[in-house]
This record gives C-alpha cells, sequence and structure tokens, in this order.
C-alpha cells in the first residue's frame, strides 16, 4: 500500500507529500483512495481580552484512531506568527476523545481602542505509527491512499479590557451606502469586527464577506438595479445569529 499525505490551506506546514519508497508512481490501474483529516473544536472563534490570562478551546478527535493534534496563532493574514503560544502546541490525541488546548499571549502591542483579529489554526495529522509505507512491491493493482490534513482555523478577537458590551449590541449602528448601482458600502463605526451573517436589500440575498473592521468600510457587490430595506444579521461573540437589523440605505 501507497499513502501520500497532503496539507491542505498550507497553514501550519507547506503542502508536501510525504511516502517512503522512491520512484513509486500510480498508473492507471491503481485504485486511489482519498482521506481527509481534521480536528472538531467547540468554539467558532475566541475573544481574547487584554488582560487574560489564557483561554481555552476543545478539541475533538473523531475518528476510531489516534491521531497528532498541531497548533498556532497567526495574525491577520493567516500567515504571520501571532504573540500567542499554544500549550501544548503537538499532542497525541486518541480516537473518539477530547483534550483541550489553552491559547496565551506572550507580548506583542494591539490597539487600546478597537480588537484585532488574530486566527487559531489547528490541525489533524495521521501518526506515523498508523502508516504502513510501501509493503512490499507496487504492482498495477495496488491500492493508493491520499490522506489530505486540513486545518480548522478560528478567529481569536484581541479585545480591549476597556471595550464593553458585545458586538450585537452595537451592530445597528453601521451606516449603508450604495456607490453607483453594484456596490453597496457598509460603514462600521463601532471598536468591533462585525461577522455579517445574511445580508439582503429589498429581498434580495447579498453574498457577504467575512467581517466589517472596526472603525472600517467593507463593500458587497449587488445586483443591478437593487432597491429596498437593506437587512443584515452578524454572528455574536458566542457563535450564535443575532437578531436581524434594518435600515432604509442612503
Amino acid at each position: 500500500m501507497f499513502k501520500a499525505i497532503f496539507t491542505v490551506g498550507s497553514l501550519l506546514l507547506p503542502c508536501i507529500v510525504v511516502a517512503k519508497g522512491i520512484g513509486v508512481t500510480a498508473s492507471s490501474n491503481d485504485v486511489v483512495d482519498a482521506q481527509l483529516f481534521s480536528v472538531d473544536l467547540n468554539l467558532n472563534r475566541v475573544v481574547y481580552y487584554h488582560g487574560s490570562l489564557g483561554e481555552n478551546v476543545a478539541v475533538k478527535n473523531n475518528q476510531a484512531y489516534p491521531m497528532l493534534v498541531q497548533s498556532m496563532v497567526f495574525d491577520e493574514d493567516k500567515k504571520s506568527p501571532a504573540p500567542f503560544i499554544t500549550t501544548p502546541p503537538l499532542f497525541r490525541l486518541d480516537g473518539s476523545q477530547t483534550s483541550r488546548i489553552r491559547i496565551v499571549r506572550t507580548g506583542g502591542e494591539f490597539p487600546q481602542d478597537r480588537e484585532k483579529l488574530q486566527w487559531l489554526c489547528v490541525k489533524g495529522i495521521p501518526p506515523q505509527s498508523e502508516d504502513k509505507w510501501a509493503e512490499g512491491t507496487i504492482t498495477k493493482n495496488s491500492s493508493f491512499t491520499v490522506q489530505f490534513s486540513v486545518n480548522n482555523c478560528i478567529k481569536v478577537f484581541v479585545r480591549p479590557d476597556t471595550i464593553k458590551g458585545h458586538p450585537e449590541d452595537f451592530a445597528d449602528k453601521v451606516t449603508w451606502s450604495k456607490k453607483g448601482t453594484t456596490v453597496l458600502e457598509a460603514n462600521n463605526p463601532t471598536p468591533f469586527y462585525l461577522n455579517i451573517k445574511e445580508l439582503n436589500i429589498g429581498g434580495r440575498s447579498i453574498k457577504s464577506p467575512n467581517y466589517i473592521p472596526p472603525f472600517g468600510k467593507q463593500s458587497f457587490s449587488i445586483p443591478g438595479s437593487s432597491v429596498g430595506k437593506i437587512q443584515w444579521r452578524i454572528v455574536t461573540d458566542y457563535g450564535g445569529d443575532s437578531k436581524i437589523y434594518q435600515s432604509e440605505g442612503k
């Protein structure tokens, strides 16, 4: 059997193929199997206050066998390391078991008047002990298993202690204006990232970007000649859906 391990997203590790054995290739007669490996997290976002001593995220391995769990915190670009550590950064998690990762800030300068977005990325990796590399000679009837190790990334909002309330308390402050006939611009006057869950104008649904940054703007492409009330819903601090807000727009 021949197994290849691919990393999807290239957030924690570069995209690689790991295989023991040299010069092994698949022919048109080979049977190719694909497996995805990931772990589940109990949260879809973390609010990390400046004064926090650390925040915990539960991680579960839904497979029937053990996997390695690797985690790291990145800056908003999902590439640059953020001033946080995760403990443990790499550990074995047995099948159908749950453990936790603790996120701890190690430094860094963050704004005092608004949130800053970081990303916690967690990857499940099938352990090498499960791999039976190159069992004998590869034949034309060999079975190939392609393994995709997938990053599960969630938002980490680094929030000053002086900011009170929650995004859903202020989401109605967003103002909207049309720029021509095909662009709708949102202006967020709050210190929170507003993660748009649903957006429509005149009853017509609009494809949403991930969020409107604090004290920032975001543009949405809209169908031509869209008119009417603008309605939106955001994701709350607890990962749920907010109430519906609405505006006449400008």
